[in-house]
């Protein structure tokens, strides 16, 4: 009777906050030893990172209380769907080839949501919270827009549920290298890969898409493999010496978490400024179309 009653799974969540928030702590930590050893920036605001992990704190809650409903969308849109469509192996060599290709599958879902948050105005208003960091390091992992949570959970992730049947473990341990893998993209690290830049999503690489320079803009999309921004042409490779300022072209920030949390109702104004880049530049370039055709006028 307890174990099911709503306290329990109040508790239940609880645990699993607690947990998720300890890890992040730790790696926070690590990261943070790391950069204060090889630092791509000196002498960054300690108040910022301190907003970062606050802001973390909610991100990581809020995730947790919408776990029951992402899961039920979830099975739900795989059983509609009939979801399996590939049985992957589990034993063997098998298991190594299923990571793999879980893997890749995850890595390029990641991609192409990652370039819709930057094409289309409404998921921009939610993933530009996250661009709004002045300072990039790995505090900023978690600064992302809690319903952005809720829909790669309901309608992203389910995807690999219809594409495959696949072990529970397999989908855990392509989720750890995930894990690890961001919290190492967005360091402030000056780390020298040599010829393995370009293998993997890393420090300078993913500074470079969040880099507040217009040459930068939508440029480096993966999250983990660099394969994708090479096949789909939106590949920068970064110079020996190339390590830009970061932020939102118009300077926005939050000003206090409740900011933070409702960040995509901002006021009409900054809502224009904040718009996707892409749409920036075209709307400077017809401003100085007009400008030019009043001038012969």
């Amino acid at each position: 009777m307890f174990a099911s009653s709503p306290f329990a799974e109040l508790l239940s969540h609880a645990s699993h906050w607690l947990h998720g928030y300890a890890l992040a702590l730790v790696m926070l930590a690590v990261g943070a030893v790391l950069e204060r050893r090889w630092p791509a920036d000196l002498l960054q605001s300690r108040a910022a990172m301190r907003f970062n992990v606050v802001y973390a704190a909610l991100y990581l809650a809020l995730a947790e209380a919408m776990r029951p409903l992402m899961a039920v969308a979830s099975v739900a849109i795989v059983n509609a769907l009939g979801g399996g469509c590939v049985v992957l192996a589990s034993r063997g060599w098998g298991a190594l080839a299923s990571i793999v290709i879980v893997l890749m599958t995850f890595d390029l879902l990641e991609y192409a949501f990652h370039r819709l948050q930057h094409a289309w105005p409404v998921l921009w208003k939610l993933h530009s919270l996250h661009h709004s960091a002045a300072e990039f390091n790995i505090t900023v992992t978690f600064r992302h827009h809690w319903f952005e949570v809720l829909i790669k959970g309901c309608l992203l992730y389910p995807v690999v549920g219809v594409l495959f049947k696949v072990e529970p473990w397999i989908v855990g341990v392509t989720t750890i290298i995930f894990m690890f893998g961001n919290y190492f993209a967005h360091m402030n690290l000056r780390v020298d890969l040599g010829r393995f830049t370009m293998w993997i999503n890393n420090p300078q690489y993913h500074r470079l898409h969040h880099s507040n320079r217009s040459e930068h803009f939508d440029h480096n999309f993966t999250q983990l493999l660099p394969l994708w921004d090479h096949l789909f042409g939106t590949l920068w490779v970064p110079a020996k010496h190339e390590w830009p300022a970061t932020g939102l072209d118009d300077g926005a920030q939050p000003r206090s978490l409740l900011g933070a949390l409702s960040w995509p109702l901002r006021s009409h104004a900054d809502r224009v400024l904040g718009q996707p880049r892409a749409a920036h530049r075209f709307a400077a370039q017809q401003a100085d179309d007009r400008g030019s055709h009043d001038e012969h006028a």
